[in-house]
């Protein structure tokens, strides 16, 4: 009998609906004219929604399947070699001497290496370098050294490297001393040139920027104030005043926190930065989210500095995955039970060939407001039948422990 009772609660329990919204917002993706993969850009319109670490971003195809994608982000300052090929004025091998090579570098560039490729031999040469703007007048950069175990055992020619002081001759002289050995074969020179690149931002809009100056503190505090949440990843400043400054900015982000009294609004330190009269100052910053950023500069004893400008930027971010040609697809975010998804695409991430074309996202809209406006009460979801239900859960409930307590105390008395 008890059982029955029970098994009452229960159903009866299930009929009251778990009403929660899984995604915050959701996007779609433009149609696409062929098959391939696409970088789908993360504007900071979409940015507000994911968390910090982007899992829980999911991609649907136009059947509600989903569809794998990996997270791809910029590098904010990252170097890449180069390799510059010089060209070989000169090559002659002399009998009972030496091998001499002679290189142009046309553009005088300064430069501290050449890089020779070498086909593999087991020998060891003593070779000295020299430098010249004619080819008639020659300076020794560097004398007496060797070249050696030149042996590659994946290619049949290996790369070395001759290290000298920085120089910009026009032309560079290789002599190798072949007096008792045959030659060594070289194949082309050139050396690496280290390129700074920086990566892809899109510049995130301020609702509003405000500043005070405190004569007591001797501070004067920037608030830079947001819509919404956002992604914010790097700030330019440039400040203003005297001819000659040089001040200490702190950054803080705005953030809340529950307490017993309710959320409470605090400011979080974030990073510091100097900045002068020379320029605009650029400071990265680790992935802050925040509605506002507040910048407190200390002037010390100095006269405070007006902001002339003031630009905040959030590192682009994409979405990779295999899109088909003229197919619709959707994309939500903010689903706080999600994991990280794990799709086999993450092992082929650097065999991935990219389409051309960026997409960014279209009409961005948070679903729970959209359902607000849009969907009407239904059985499960009116409230009043949702208040009858719990009612009536807690009379079978009060019922079967009044039960309860007569049987027990019947059992009791016999």
């Amino acid at each position: 009998m008890m059982k029955r009772y029970i098994g009452i609660a229960i159903l009866s329990i299930g009929f009251i609906p778990a009403v929660a919204q899984q995604f915050k917002a959701e996007a779609t993706l433009p149609l696409t004219d062929a098959d391939g993969f696409y970088r789908v850009l993360i504007t900071p319109e979409v940015a507000a929604y994911p968390n910090q670490t982007f899992s829980n971003v999911r991609l649907y195809d136009a059947q509600q399947k989903e569809v794998p994608y990996i997270l791809e982000q910029e590098q904010p300052v990252y170097q890449k070699e180069q390799f510059r090929e010089y060209t070989i004025v000169e090559k002659k091998q002399e009998p009972g001497c030496c091998t001499m090579l002679i290189l142009e570098n046309p553009e005088k560039a300064a430069i501290n290496n050449i890089n020779l490729l070498i086909r593999n031999a087991e020998v060891i040469k003593e070779a000295t370098l020299s430098g010249s703007d004619d080819q008639k007048s020659w300076f020794v950069i560097k004398e007496k050294f060797t070249l050696q175990s030149i042996d590659n055992p994946n290619e049949a020619a290996a790369m070395k490297t001759v290290n000298f002081p920085l120089s910009n001759y026009t032309y560079y002289q290789l002599r190798i001393n072949d007096s008792t050995q045959a030659p060594l074969n070289i194949i082309k020179a050139g050396y690496y040139n280290a390129l700074t690149s920086i990566g892809a931002y899109t510049e995130v809009s301020p609702r509003s920027i405000a500043t005070a100056d405190s004569i007591k503190q001797k501070k004067t505090y920037i608030h830079v104030f947001f819509d919404t949440l956002r992604l914010l990843d790097k700030v330019e400043l440039s400040l203003t005043g005297t001819p000659y400054f040089m001040r200490q900015v702190d950054v803080y982000e705005r953030q809340a926190r529950n307490t017993k009294k309710g959320v409470k609004d605090y400011y979080e330190f974030v990073t510091s930065f100097g900045i002068s009269s020379a320029g605009a100052a650029i400071v990265h910053l680790p992935m802050v989210k925040s509605r506002e950023l507040m910048l407190v500069v200390d002037n010390q004893d100095n006269p405070s500095l007006t902001v002339s400008s003031l630009k905040v930027h959030q590192l682009n971010r994409y979405l990779v995955a295999w899109l088909k040609k003229g197919e619709k697809y959707t994309l939500r975010f903010g689903n706080e039970q999600l994991a990280e998804p794990s799709y086999d695409l993450a092992f082929f991430k650097d065999s991935l060939s990219y389409q051309s074309t960026v997409l960014k996202v279209q009409n961005v809209r948070a679903i729970q407001e959209a359902g607000k406006k849009e969907e009407s009460p239904t059985f499960f979801t009116d409230k009043r039948v949702i208040w009858v239900a719990i009612i009536l859960v807690i009379g079978i409930l009060g019922f079967m422990s009044v039960r309860l307590i007569r049987e027990t105390n019947t059992q009791k008395k016999v």
